[in-house]
């Protein structure tokens, strides 16, 4: 065996561990084990099709997905849609396009020319190849943050069955070309697919953009109902304000005239009807309200203005802290409305529940990070805070524990944010940080 074999296996290899990792976004430790893995399959196929009589008619590459899928679906703990979505796209993505290019570059320098120089032929093929998957990658952005989002789970699905489809085909082409009448329709069978995966590639991103757009306008419809309902309740909150503007003289002289009489009986009394009863009035949790004017993005001030609405309903005492200007936190919106519905939702929900009824948010702006801490009553549970996060736990019912696990996923992606989560007897505390870079 010499140099070139060597390099061409070796190639082979590291083009799929660089394209697993790109799309996975694994370590490099993992990306040393997985080629390892990849080395046993080629060692184990080699030596099985040949002991049987059946190399080099592809049943390796058929076999390929299943070997990843059983990697995936044992060693990383994906579900069996990504398992299987993951494991045919590597496949594809590497068969399809070595195939292709092996087939447009012989078409180019001619039959004998490969076959005389096979070897450095299939090396050349190899490079290219390794180019050619790394652009295609990047430029569909087909990273597994693609992959995690649960409104494209149902078109990925159907997905999967054309990719199957075309990995059957590709086997197709593998068998024909056996055949020296046949190879010319292997080849166009073979580039048929290669093309046809490009224009699904398309596909998946024009569905999803034109997904995104749909939340987005979903999202701005949202924005647009309760800001109606948030400028009405500041206008009956301004109307009250100017209300007790215009009583305050009057409590003033009240007390003034007790004062001057040195009635100490009605001083009490006025202290304790007027002044106090106003002061409990102003501090009502309703004049929480005001503080939403501190959050500048919209898409947030509208999900806690709805909170607060939820809360009322549900007769839930609703506090509600914004001292600083908050501006944009370091998030995509999409992800940043999914996160904070699950976890106001689930606030209110808990604080419903439980005795006291109480429900408080504060959004405070540190020096290095800003903090969204969401704290509610809740019925005591010896619940440990990890589980929470499983996917399928809930404490309200089977089948109904899928958005604190979808929490937990999409702050995965964020190196800058932290979730932290806190449960001491009847209180449920989370609090999300949210590190600022430096400028």
């Amino acid at each position: 065996m010499n140099l070139v074999i060597l390099g061409t296996i070796f190639l082979h290899i590291y083009i799929l561990t660089i394209s697993y990792g790109i799309i996975c976004k694994i370590a490099r430790k993992e990306r040393y084990w997985f080629g390892i893995y990849l080395f046993l399959f080629q060692l184990l196929a080699e030596f099985c099709f040949d002991f049987i009589s059946l190399s080099g008619l592809g049943f390796e590459k058929f076999l390929f997905p299943i070997f990843l899928y059983a990697y995936l679906k044992i060693f990383k703990k994906y579900d069996k849609y990504q398992a299987g979505f993951i494991s045919i796209l590597l496949s594809l993505l590497y068969n399809s396009s070595h195939t292709f290019i092996s087939v447009t570059l012989s078409s180019i320098t001619g039959d004998q020319l490969a076959l005389h120089h096979e070897e450095l032929f299939f090396f050349v093929v190899l490079s290219l190849t390794y180019f050619t998957i790394k652009k295609i990658i990047t430029y569909f952005h087909l990273e597994m943050t693609y992959f995690d989002k649960d409104y494209l789970y149902p078109f990925l699905k159907n997905m999967l069955v054309a990719f199957f489809t075309l990995h059957i085909l590709l086997f197709i082409s593998d068998i024909v070309s056996t055949f020296p009448s046949l190879n010319s329709f292997g080849s166009i069978l073979s580039s048929i697919v290669f093309v046809c995966l490009l224009l699904i590639f398309f596909s998946m991103n024009s569905h999803k953009v034109q997904i995104e757009k749909e939340i987005e306008l979903e999202q701005k419809k949202f924005e647009q109902k309760h800001l109606q309902t948030y400028t009405d309740e500041i206008v009956t909150l301004y109307n009250e304000i100017r209300g007790f503007r215009h009583d305050y003289t009057g409590m003033l002289i009240s007390l003034r005239m007790a004062i001057e009489s040195k009635d100490l009986q009605e001083i009490d009394r006025v202290y304790s009807e007027v002044l106090v009863k106003a002061n409990q009035k102003l501090r009502s949790d309703k004049y929480t309200y005001f503080d939403l004017n501190n959050i500048e993005d919209s898409a947030l001030r509208s999900l806690i203005a709805q909170s607060i609405v939820n809360a009322k309903t549900n007769d839930v005492e609703y506090t509600l802290e914004v001292k600083d200007i908050i501006t944009p936190l370091s998030m995509e919106l999409l992800d940043l409305v999914r996160v904070m519905s699950v976890l106001l939702n689930n606030a209110v929900e808990g604080a419903v529940e439980s005795y006291q009824k109480q429900l408080e948010v504060a959004i405070i702006k540190l020096d290095l990070e800003t903090l969204v801490v969401i704290q509610n009553s809740c019925k005591k549970r010896k619940v440990k805070s990890e589980d929470l996060f499983e996917l399928g736990f809930s404490t309200k019912g089977r089948h109904r524990g899928l958005g604190l696990n979808n929490v937990k996923e999409i702050l995965g992606k964020y190196d800058n944010v932290i979730l932290e989560t806190e449960i001491d007897n009847d209180v449920f505390k989370q609090v999300i940080r949210f590190k600022r870079e430096l400028i």
